[in-house]
């Protein structure tokens, strides 16, 4: 009985990984475009995508380590904002508007840190006079369960409308107000089945960079971000959103406002991120150090002016 195709492909593949001579199989009409096919597989894939996989594959092993949160306090994820305000005001604001909460207060010789909790998300205020005329600020995605008492909460409480409740097509009811302090607040409740998107908690930091696709490039290069969607039209970036560990930071593409917010980034290894936050464009503001209150703390800025402190918790 004549051997099967199946049978003779096998046995001459077998040949070819040994590194023999399979020219044989040439002369066989059914064999040979088969063997030529796997003889070209052979050698994919190439060297230098195997060397490009490897790459990622280590730098994604790496990352995951060193973004590898231990022991974080509750109510906290990797990323909290760290808001830089001159006095109580902005704490006063979010309470009446937001119904936040304060958790813990610790006042220095230089300043009051603040820990505030704002439904299930955590913010970070340092209240500090010498902040400067223009203090850094930022925008923020708020979900609540009624975005219209909410809206109106932070009229009442000093906002200025940039827009009032309406149902959006991208599946929200939001409003948007501007705080007495030129943060930005997107007040939303989702038109999903909860008021918060599943994956998402009650604020998420919104940032605004020009070029929104080479800053998620440094995100990813920098802090191990993970592109989750990207929103385009026309070009422009309208919305898209990334995460660091377990938490989400969400952009869209536009002008220039001078936000420089910051954000307290907890990690298990804080020299190992520093380092790559370096190389991949941030400014070194501190260099990696124990902290008297029990954490080791390493700053940098980064390519929006965006202020990261590195730390791994006491």
């Amino acid at each position: 009985m004549a051997e099967a195709l199946i049978e003779r492909l096998d046995r001459t593949i077998d040949v070819m990984l040994g590194q023999g001579d399979a020219t044989s199989a040439l002369t066989d009409a059914e064999l040979a475009p088969l063997a030529r096919l796997a003889n070209d597989l052979r050698s994919c894939p190439s060297a230098a995508f195997k060397a490009r996989l490897r790459a990622n594959l280590e730098r994604k092993k790496t990352m995951s380590i060193v973004l590898e949160a231990v022991k974080i306090r509750e109510g906290f994820t990797t990323v909290t904002p760290y808001v830089q305000v001159r006095d109580s005001g902005f704490l006063e604001f979010i309470t009446k508007a937001f119904a936040a909460i304060e958790i813990a207060s610790v006042p220095t010789p230089h300043h009051v840190h603040r820990e505030v909790r704002v439904g299930n998300s955590m913010l970070m205020i340092s209240e500090r006079a010498s902040v400067g005329s223009a203090p850094p600020h930022g925008s923020f995605h708020i979900f609540v369960p009624d975005v219209d008492a909410t809206f109106e909460r932070a009229i009442a409480a000093g906002g200025r409308s940039m827009g009032e409740p309406q149902n959006r097509p991208y599946g929200e009811r939001a409003g948007f107000v501007e705080d007495p302090f030129g943060n930005y607040w997107f007040i939303a409740t989702s038109l999903g089945p909860t008021p918060v998107p599943e994956g998402l908690r009650t604020v998420t930091p919104y940032l605004h960079p020009r070029d929104a696709p080479s800053y998620i490039d440094f995100l990813t290069r920098a802090f191990g971000a993970v592109e989750e969607f990207r929103a385009e039209h026309q070009g422009v970036v309208m919305h898209a959103r990334v995460r660091i560990g377990d938490a989400a930071v969400e952009m869209g593409e536009a002008p220039d406002r001078g936000e420089k917010p910051g954000f307290y980034l907890y990690v298990a290894d804080v020299d190992a991120l520093y380092e790559r936050a370096v190389a991949a464009g941030s400014k070194s503001v501190l260099a990696p150090a124990d902290q008297q209150y029990g954490d080791r703390l390493a700053m940098v800025e980064d390519l929006l002016g965006v202020t990261w402190a590195i730390a791994r918790p006491a």
